[in-house]
């Protein structure tokens, strides 16, 4: 009996690979490929981790609720202050990831900080709403790092420590060696990014 499309789908999936709706060569039209992926997404065998992106189910379940159990753990355990978005690609399908890191965000445990970005967050004993447990500049440096930028100290800093300058640095100001596209930063406080 030969093999249906959803089988050779599921197949091509446990191999490991992430498979792009593009680059399907599985003997069917675009559109059965598609059905024949919801399918395996709805059985549960397969989760979707991006636009037109698929691999095989790990086991996990899909609920937004145990998705987000499963981040809370992870970001709790991290030393880390910032997180990539890809960080938690294997805990779930892309929207399902999406859907529990914005019921973290609006619970308050976590902060966008950009797109993609987010940080651990706790109530401020100032105003009781959710901030960053970091100062905005540290949160910055460490975004950066995590997207593979070289930081350094801005040209006021430099300026200040060298006694080139009496005017103290606001702490705002991050010198990049590359470029970023990206606004790094919360409740309309973002760092400026000069370029080194």
């Amino acid at each position: 009996m030969a093999e249906s499309l959803e089988e050779r789908l599921y197949n091509r999936l446990q191999s490991g690979e992430t498979v792009e709706m593009a680059a399907l060569e599985g003997g069917g039209s675009y559109d059965s490929a598609n059905r024949a992926l919801r399918s395996l997404v709805k059985k549960r065998k397969a989760v979707r981790v991006g636009r037109g992106r698929y691999r095989v189910a790990r086991g996990a379940s899909s609920s937004t609720g145990s998705i987000k159990d499963s981040i809370t753990r992870k970001v709790s355990r991290s030393s880390r202050n910032v997180f990539l978005r890809a960080d938690f690609d294997s805990l779930g399908s892309y929207d399902s990831v999406g859907r529990a890191l914005k019921g973290l965000v609006q619970e308050g445990r976590l902060m966008s900080v950009g797109y993609g970005l987010y940080a651990k967050a706790a109530p401020s004993p100032f105003t009781g709403k959710p901030a960053p447990v970091v100062g905005i500049k540290l949160l910055a440096t460490e975004a950066l790092r995590r997207l593979g930028k070289t930081v350094g100290p801005s040209g006021f800093e430099t300026a200040y420590n060298e006694k080139r300058s009496t005017q103290v640095p606001t702490g705002r100001a991050i010198a990049v060696k590359d470029r970023v596209s990206r606004r790094i930063g919360y409740d309309g406080k973002y760092v400026i990014l000069e370029r080194s």
